[in-house]
């Protein structure tokens, strides 16, 4: 097939991939969720998948016990090595299956894993023959011109979300190191006496002005990416972290009790 249509099956079942986590978490939040790590409707985790397993697949495994099996492996193997690739550089943890039966350090899960060997089955024998009927029928120039502006919104979006989550780290190293300055001098003190020291921290006029106005600084994407991955975890500023994903939970809980008093 001409490498448009592979492109654009790429963003097809990228697109699909993000509709399915967004339906899924916004069903459990009961509350709208952009799933994913873009700002836009695109999960590329998927669309690599996608292709990976019709490139494979599609034409050299007919039993489909074995197309299962044999799927289950690709896109484990997928979702572990980009659990590994993000972990590595942003130095967080984006997702966790540790609450799953048989996971293995939280990248991956039996649960997950059969999940993503359905969806392949069904993608390969009934999906993608559909998809590759319709994609055939649209014209080469139309082609290009929708691949060109979907690679174009792509690479502004991903330079973009690189850029905010590099900046939050940032963010974060500070408010660590706020909390490590003002902590720093109780730490010897007795463990009972730390939520006071706590609530008396928050309550400072040093925490007032400096913590407050980092938490401030690109406040709607950090609330956009800790909804999306709520089990997001730094390996380096954990703490920070913790502050910010509470921060984000009272808003939102906040908000959902408005919603309540308007019914």
């Amino acid at each position: 097939m001409h490498v448009l249509d592979w492109l654009l099956w790429f963003f097809l079942y990228s697109f699909v991939g993000w509709a399915w986590e967004t339906a899924l978490f916004t069903v459990q939040e009961r509350r709208f969720v952009n799933r994913g790590f873009l700002n836009g409707p695109f999960c590329p985790i998927y669309g690599f998948g996608a292709l990976l397993l019709l490139l494979l697949l599609e034409n050299n495994v007919s039993n489909i016990f074995a197309l299962f099996f044999i799927a289950v492996f690709l896109t484990t193997s997928l979702e572990y090595l980009t659990a590994v690739l993000l972990e590595n550089l942003f130095h967080a943890k984006w997702w966790d299956y540790s609450m799953f039966p048989l996971n293995y350090k939280g990248r991956i899960s039996v649960i997950s894993s059969a999940v993503f060997g359905i969806f392949a089955v069904l993608q390969i024998r009934f999906i993608h023959p559909f998809v590759r009927s319709l994609t055939g029928r649209i014209p080469e120039n139309l082609k290009s011109i929708i691949l060109l502006l979907v690679i174009i919104y792509l690479f502004i979006d991903f330079t973009l979300t690189i850029r905010h989550v590099f900046i939050m780290n940032g963010r974060l190293s500070e408010i660590q190191g706020a909390l490590n300055d003002f902590f720093g001098k109780y730490y010897r003190r007795a463990g009972e006496l730390r939520d006071s020291i706590r609530v008396s921290f928050e309550e400072s006029e040093f925490y007032s002005e400096r913590i407050k106005t980092l938490f401030s600084l690109g406040r709607l994407q950090n609330r956009r990416i800790i909804r999306a991955f709520p089990k997001l975890r730094s390996f380096q500023y954990d703490d920070a972290l913790k502050k910010m994903k509470a921060r984000v939970l009272r808003k939102k809980n906040a908000g959902d009790n408005q919603n309540e008093q308007d019914k």
